[in-house]
């Protein structure tokens, strides 16, 4: 696999496919609310686009020897809970979750995975600033505008027929995460007010849908990253802005918020109960078979909302025996880019697993797989580069000072 050069925005296809993959889906979302389409079409057509438009990013690509770059781990646990789920695919009648998981996670994160060598940080930060700018920018003017489609829930949270609160509070903040990559790289003055006009935007989404795992992945963003890159100014800088979020919190009404948090009520007003009982339920099915695991289909509820408890329930102490090295892999993949000031895939990856402790199933995650795909493939190709650069120019300095006199 050989670095490729630099290409423009607009002609990296890549950059695209990976950010319609990972902020895509809110846009359809909003789109399809703001139209009144009660199918499911429009979202079908989509999902399929995107695994059209991967491998075509994977064919363009060098892929000579890609997947040396994977690690056995990932792959070992990603065939296990495939494996999983084609089990309790057949014997439990779940729906169509094995299609749905192998559509929208698993076969865009192999293509993109594959063809790594496409990647071009800046190029990724702007197609997500800009298919998450639409989003963000389209829920803040609808919701001013005073549209019908805007919706409230029982906790005066926004949210559309067709996009929920954690969606919308999760697009907020993939936008955020690339707004922030852009701003640390010289841009041009109009560019700047472009990129901080949607970065409030994006702050007001996630104060809007009010939801807990956006919330809670943005303060661990906040948190990690001085921690990997422990510099005075940047640990100052981030700690000032978390302790002004929480005091412009302090000055408003919390209690939508506190009654989201506080598990009182029932299922229909407060959804901390519905996945207080999922959880309890799944791990009542894990302690049926706690070697291999019940399978991933949760009875009456879907899904635990929480990837540990998940993977638990779904393959066992085989399965979290498995993922817990991959887990490794991910923590130093984070510190090794972040080591070199790449901050884009650090974030995401943090804001992705954060996050898939409050909502979502590992089936759906498409966020999750994608980007913790790409990082390992990412991080393993670069470090393979690293050595390589090393070893030539050891050899090269052996050759040139231990090299007998007069043989040069």
């Amino acid at each position: 696999m050989n670095v490729s050069k630099p290409i423009p925005i607009y002609k990296d296809l890549w950059a695209w496919s990976f950010a319609l993959a990972i902020a895509g889906y809110p846009l359809v979302g909003l789109l399809s609310s703001v139209t009144a389409r009660a199918d499911d079409k429009l979202s079908i057509a989509f999902r399929i686009l995107v695994v059209c438009l991967c491998g075509l990013s994977f064919l363009f690509s060098d892929r000579q020897k890609a997947w040396r770059f994977g690690d056995v781990w990932l792959l070992s646990f990603a065939g296990l809970y495939l494996l999983n789920l084609g089990i309790d695919y057949e014997t439990r009648g779940a729906s169509d979750t094995l299609v749905f998981a192998m559509i929208t996670s698993i076969v865009p994160a192999a293509f993109l995975a594959l063809s790594t060598n496409r990647w071009s940080e800046i190029n990724v930060a702007w197609a997500l600033f800009a298919v998450g700018a639409l989003s963000v920018v389209g829920i803040v003017w609808l919701q001013h505008s005073g549209s019908s489609a805007v919706l409230l829930d029982n906790s005066d949270r926004v949210h559309f027929e067709r996009l929920n609160p954690i969606s919308i509070g999760h697009a907020g903040l993939t936008t955020l995460i690339a707004s922030y990559t852009l701003i640390r790289v010289y841009q041009r003055k109009i560019l700047k007010f472009a990129i901080f006009a949607v970065a409030v935007a994006s702050a007001v989404v996630m104060s809007l849908a009010a939801a807990r795992g956006p919330a809670v992945a943005l303060a661990c963003c906040i948190i990690l990253f001085p921690m990997l890159r422990p510099r005075f100014m940047t640990m100052v800088m981030c700690w000032l802005f978390l302790a002004g979020a929480v005091l412009v919190l302090a000055t408003t009404d919390m209690t939508p918020l506190l009654d989201m948090v506080h598990p009182t009520g029932t299922e229909r007003t407060n959804s901390t109960i519905g996945r207080l009982k999922a959880i309890a339920l799944s791990w009542e099915l894990f302690q049926q078979n706690p070697l291999f695991g019940y399978g991933p289909y949760l009875p009456l509820f879907g899904y635990p909302h929480n990837m540990f408890m998940e993977i638990l329930q779904a393959m066992g102490l085989l399965g979290m025996a498995i993922f817990v090295p991959v887990l490794v892999k991910i923590a130093m993949a984070v510190k090794f880019l972040a080591d070199r000031r790449l901050v884009l895939l650090p974030l995401l990856t943090t804001q992705a697993i954060v996050g898939a402790q409050f909502s979502g199933s590992l089936w759906g995650a498409a966020s999750l797989w994608i980007v913790v795909t790409v990082l390992i493939f990412r991080v393993n190709a670069m470090r393979s580069f690293d050595l390589r650069a090393r070893g030539r120019v050891m050899w090269r300095s052996y050759a040139q000072f231990g090299a007998p006199s007069g043989a040069r």
